[in-house]
């Protein structure tokens, strides 16, 4: 087997960092895009009386919540030749040395701004559907829609569309999990604003002005359910869950190694975007050292080849 030079902790980080600032600058664009949206949205709302466009509007306004908190995290996780962490003092002996500890700890600030995203676009949520009750509770008499609204929504639909394809395409050059996370909800929104645009035409060509006010209390619940989702999600990687079925998939692949006796302990966790390993083998008590440390560096490609773990901590252990 042919076993390429795995590249050193400058030489993973450096891409890394690019990646961060570079998708930091195409989030700029949704930052634009959402705010845009929001403003005519919201005006098209008040003037077209439509509720369901003015939870679509803030459901636009929680994207550019989510968007710059996402850029402030890839901020801060592409930083690297700071003397702080987040304001905190980094000592001078960590400075010199530029190690992976450091590095790793910004890049969990993208996770830490994923879920405080998540907790507005909830909090959105929640205001949406106390809003869109209240209107029912109270017997609140409803406006008769106007072309505006759905002018508005359609136009919302379109760029939406746009938005996405360009944080797709983004998103699978650069491998980054913010521009991911961006294409998913952009897409969502798309759908959110097309279901507006069917539920303001449902309501004009049926009278069913009740209807508007329905679906506006249901896009709240999506929002919430969404913001929910994104907390929890960041939840588990800031306390190192992993899938359970993936780290079996990395236990069997490493298992399969003719040297490799037995797999005593295996665990994964995310440091923002990025997939750390850390395994402990069994290994025949006659290997040499030279073979282990072959062993180890065909662990630590194929881990990063196949299955694209960024760096496997490899613990060896005689098994008889």
């Amino acid at each position: 087997m042919s076993i390429q030079r795995l590249p050193d902790w400058h030489q993973i980080e450096q891409p890394v960092v690019i990646s961060l600032k570079t998708a930091r600058h195409h989030l700029w664009g949704n930052v634009a895009v959402y705010l845009s949206l929001f403003i005519i949205e919201l005006l098209g709302a008040r003037w077209g009386h439509s509720q369901a466009l003015r939870a679509d509007a803030f459901n636009n306004l929680s994207g550019i919540f989510s968007t710059g908190l996402l850029m402030t995290g890839l901020f801060i996780a592409s930083r690297t030749h700071d003397d702080d962490l987040f304001g905190a003092p980094i000592a001078p002996a960590e400075q010199q040395q530029l190690g992976p500890r450091i590095q790793q700890s910004r890049f969990r600030f993208e996770t830490i701004f994923n879920l405080l995203a998540g907790t507005i676009m909830a909090a959105i949520g929640i205001d949406i559907i106390i809003k869109g009750v209240m209107t029912f509770a109270t017997r609140t008499p409803f406006k008769n829609l106007s072309n505006i609204a759905g002018l508005a929504a359609g136009f919302s639909f379109v760029v939406l569309l746009v938005l996405w394809a360009f944080n797709h395409y983004w998103s699978r050059k650069l491998n980054n999990a913010a521009l991911t996370a961006a294409s998913r909800d952009t897409f969502t929104d798309a759908l959110t604003s097309l279901t507006t645009v069917l539920t303001i035409l449902v309501t004009v060509k049926l009278h069913l002005q009740w209807f508007d006010n329905l679906i506006s209390i249901g896009l709240g619940l999506y929002i919430l359910n969404t913001g929910t989702k994104i907390f929890r999600e960041s939840s588990l990687n800031l306390v190192d869950y992993f899938d359970p079925y993936l780290e079996d998939r990395y236990q069997r692949r490493i298992a399969d190694l003719t040297s490799v006796r037995k797999v005593i302990f295996l665990k994964a966790h995310y440091d923002g975007n990025l997939i750390m390993l850390r395994a402990t083998i069994g290994v025949p008590p006659r290997m040499t050292a030279i073979e282990i440390t072959r062993l180890i560096e065909t662990i630590n490609q194929i881990m990063w080849q196949e299955f694209g773990v960024m760096e496997t901590d490899v613990m060896i252990t005689t098994s008889y």
